[in-house]
């Protein structure tokens, strides 16, 4: 969830790949779930590891069935570390940047690097960081607040996205209290640091209201990334939605409202 603000990093640099000269993490557990390549410093033999390696081996799927897109098979490599203090001394040696974070998006120039340490509820650090690798696979860029959105949404376990998410009560009881969206205001973010709880949350609105809402708003956002994967986002999708549905932010507010 967004208190965590956990953030991404794209990097193209080629001195990401490369190898660092330094006494590496000892990977006790190694497997091999869809796209992901998942390493970790910790057995993933209990429930809660067995359970995640078969979210992810599902998880490219779900986004690019429920997106309509399609990712590249290039591997994501993904790091277990089983403290932060080791998370930490390998992300000093590689990203420095990103020491502060609890878990960490890397577009390498070889391919993309997830990085997350093990505390309660790391799965979701594991299935939000790794959202964002299946998007880079497939679109050549994502708006900040569309990228967080989607994020935010897949980072719930699959049979929690559609109601189970906390945000779904926080609006609740923010549009009680005369909450407006303002999707222009996200539209404009372009800095990480501008991302805070009420963007996230209102980002997650977005895309539930996208994906779950009227046909006419979905068919939107899949034009949206359709004009994305040619290269070619053309208007915002807040000027895309406001021709199809001129009271789009009502709309979102009453499907907020009236979803169970």
């Amino acid at each position: 969830m967004s208190g965590r603000f956990v953030h991404r990093l794209i990097v193209a640099s080629a001195f990401l790949a490369a190898a660092v000269a330094t006494v590496s993490a000892e990977w006790v557990d190694q497997r091999k779930a869809g796209p992901f390549e998942l390493r970790s410093e910790f057995p993933l033999t209990d429930d809660e590891g067995r359970s995640l390696v078969r979210e992810m081996d599902l998880l490219k799927a779900d986004v690019e069935g429920l997106l309509a897109i399609k990712a590249s098979d290039d591997p994501i490599q993904v790091s277990l570390f089983s403290s932060v203090r080791t998370y930490r001394d390998h992300l000093a040696q590689r990203v420095p940047e990103g020491m502060s974070r609890p878990a960490l998006f890397v577009k390498g120039a070889d391919m993309s690097r997830v990085y997350v340490y093990r505390r309660k509820g790391y799965a979701t650090d594991v299935r939000h960081e790794c959202t964002h690798a299946v998007l880079h696979n497939a679109l050549p860029f994502v708006p900040l607040w569309l990228d967080e959105g989607f994020a935010e949404y897949f980072e719930t376990p699959a049979a929690e996205r559609a109601s189970g998410s906390p945000y779904l009560r926080s609006l609740k009881r923010s549009i009680v209290f005369r909450w407006k969206p303002n999707l222009q205001r996200l539209e404009v973010l372009e800095d990480l640091g501008d991302m805070h709880e009420d963007e996230y949350r209102e980002s997650w609105a977005w895309v539930h209201f996208m994906v779950h809402g009227p046909q006419n708003v979905r068919q939107v956002l899949s034009d949206y990334l359709y004009d994305i994967e040619q290269g070619d986002a053309g208007r915002p999708l807040s000027a895309r939605l406001a021709a199809v549905a001129p009271n789009y932010n009502q709309q979102l507010v009453q499907h907020l409202k009236s979803w169970r």
